[in-house]
């Protein structure tokens, strides 16, 4: 306990303003819980010493007064633990945490720019708004954490975990995420354009009203995933798999980028392109959309037919001239 106050006191002599310092509120919380007879509770002084102890590296810095505080370059935490500590509008730029432990820890707000995450478990933890530009890190393990809105430009997180994890309206745009896992993950609204997803397992994941352009997903796996109006102009999709997938609300779709991947029968897709069948028994693979699509337009003309039965009308000649047609596209799309 003399020694936590000793290190803020040693804070507050070197000029940095008491606002600063996010530690100083769990301070005020600690003196708060349970002073008894001049003797803290065990379980209650160890949980603060812990954050203590790892924010003591960045008091020393003389940080300035202002809203976050500012650390310097050459910190590094290899191997350490702050789980569920609070380093929410903080900067932290360049920060190394090489296969430290913070699950659950709150960075919301923070600034990590430039910062390494190699190996590093972030499970549970929030990152909601937080800016981490040109991060880097590998077998990094993020799953179910929380990127709200954050800004990951350029950043380059490879073999990495994000099972469950809430990307909603971040910002990946040329990043690299390669061999990641994105199992069941929510990237509604992010935008990715020329980020590099190769190799990645997007299974069950939740990517409407994604940016997918120029973005590579060769090798990826979509099964199972709904594109409900996202973007996917121009992505490279070499050998991607769209099993049981639904891009029938896609646009940007060009059939150049679908011949070279590949899907099912229950695979859904905009009205007029086909896919291949991952299999290789069948050359294409029609969706029930464009299939139920025809069917209406089919149903619609003959309704028409109906009401024009003239045979002599120029309208009903060019009624069933439209239904032959149909009917032509829809047997070229059953094959």
């Amino acid at each position: 306990m003399v020694l936590a106050k000793n290190v803020i006191a040693v804070a507050i002599q070197q000029g940095a303003h008491k606002n600063s310092f996010i530690f100083l509120k769990h301070y005020n919380k600690f003196n708060r819980q349970g002073y008894i007879n001049g003797i803290y509770p065990f379980s209650i002084m160890m949980r603060y010493i812990k954050i203590i102890t790892f924010l003591g590296l960045i008091i020393a810095l003389n940080a300035p007064a202002q809203s976050q505080i500012r650390v310097d370059r050459r910190i590094q935490i290899t191997s350490g633990s702050c789980d569920q500590c609070d380093l929410s509008n903080v900067r932290l730029n360049g920060l190394k945490l090489n296969n430290a432990n913070f699950s659950g820890s709150i960075f919301n707000n923070s600034n990590l720019s430039g910062g390494n995450f190699d190996g590093s478990v972030l499970t549970g933890s929030q990152f909601r708004k937080a800016l981490l530009y040109r991060v880097e890190g590998k077998n990094v393990n993020m799953n179910n954490a929380n990127l709200t809105n954050a800004t990951i430009i350029e950043g380059k997180i490879n073999n990495s975990h994000f099972i469950g994890t809430n990307f909603r309206s971040a910002d990946l745009t040329r990043g690299e995420f390669i061999n990641g896992n994105f199992q069941m993950a929510f990237l509604e609204r992010v935008d990715a354009t020329n980020t590099n997803f190769e190799n990645s397992n997007f299974t069950k994941a939740k990517l409407n009203n994604i940016i997918l352009s120029n973005a590579n997903l060769n090798n990826a796996n979509f099964s199972g995933v709904s594109f409900g109006n996202a973007n996917l102009s121009k992505a490279s999709m070499i050998n991607a798999v769209f099993a049981n997938a639904d891009l029938s609300m896609a646009f940007g779709l060009k059939q150049e980028q679908l011949d070279k991947a590949c899907g099912n029968s229950n695979t859904q897709l905009p009205f007029g392109l086909i896919l291949p069948l991952c299999n290789g028994k069948e050359s294409i693979v029609t969706t029930q959309n464009s299939s139920n699509s025809l069917d209406q337009a089919i149903n619609d003309v003959e309704i028409l037919l109906k009401a024009n039965r003239s045979n002599n009308s120029a309208l009903y000649k060019r009624l069933s001239r439209i239904r032959q047609a149909l009917l032509n596209s829809k047997r070229t799309l059953q094959r």
